[in-house]
């Protein structure tokens, strides 16, 4: 890590033991010391839950969050979300896959079961607008509420997350990269910044200028989902060539640029937050 940006290939990065949830790993990619709120991560999750997580599940379990917003991206694995559309029913489960996407909104009703744990195990990319989302740090007991599972949901509660699979979506013109793909997966919206896949084909040549987060925050960065990718980081480092499962965050005093060159020597699908690669007017919301 630069003190301006962060290069990460996760493939050969520690993965360490959650201490206070043994079984589930994780990689954290940005603090909330980084972020200035929330953290990236990637997460671990053994087939039918952890230990911990199972009692807890048993009978079911769901809560909401108060202000916090939770997204993820399904890596591998899979994962069963349950879910009530209808608040005096019982729940829906949708079971996600690599490529799905999934937000928890601000108070946004959301649960798992015991019996549907993952039955190979997930690897999620979370990212958050703040603590406490994961029932085990400190912060969750004023941050997550717990629901009774088959309880009434109290009023002014959401009922449905966001979740879809990514390929699902169709693929659009980028609009200033001649041949580059874009999908929107989720729209900037108040303090919180979009999300977005970039789809760049093999031997693309491009000129980049990725617009620095207008704080001196880590608000903008991207994760190669597959393929290779070569940018230059305009603050005293060499340039960086990302392969899949790398991660490339920076903040205002670095810039992510490209003078008409390969950009990508295979081609390569990025899942960008806070900004659209390729996009000269980028901006964090």
């Amino acid at each position: 890590m630069s003190r301006d940006h962060v290069l990460i290939d996760t493939d050969t990065m520690p993965v360490e033991d959650d201490p206070r949830n043994p079984g589930k790993k994780t990689q954290l990619l940005l603090s909330g010391e980084d972020t200035g709120g929330g953290v990236v991560r990637i997460s671990y999750w053994p087939a039918g839950f952890t230990e911990k997580i199972r009692a807890m599940s048993d009978k079911g379990h769901r809560h909401y969050h108060r202000s916090v917003n939770e997204r993820h991206y399904v890596l591998g694995g899979d994962w069963t979300s349950l879910y009530w559309p209808d608040p005096a029913a019982a729940p829906e489960a949708t079971r996600l896959f690599r490529h799905h996407y999934l937000e928890n909104p601000p108070m946004t009703l959301h649960g798992i079961r015991r019996d549907l744990g993952p039955e190979t195990g997930t690897k999620f990319l979370v990212w958050t607008s703040g603590p406490g989302t994961d029932v085990h740090e400190p912060e969750a007991k004023f941050e997550s509420i717990d629901v009774e599972f088959d309880g009434k949901v109290p009023p002014g509660i959401g009922l449905s997350p966001i979740m879809f699979n990514a390929r699902d979506k169709p693929w659009s013109p980028h609009p200033e990269q001649d041949g580059w793909l874009i999908k929107e997966l989720s729209p900037p919206l108040d303090s919180l910044p979009g999300v977005a896949l970039v789809n760049i084909p093999a031997g693309s040549r491009a000129t980049i200028a990725a617009t620095a987060p207008e704080k001196d925050l880590f608000q903008r960065w991207l994760y190669l989902i597959s393929g290779d990718l070569s940018v230059e980081v305009k603050d005293g480092e060499a340039p960086a060539a990302l392969t899949e499962n790398c991660f490339l965050a920076w903040r205002s005093s670095a810039a992510i640029v490209s003078a008409d060159r390969v950009v990508s020597e295979g081609g390569c699908v990025a899942l960008c937050v806070g900004h659209v690669l390729g996009r000269k007017q980028a901006t964090v919301n």
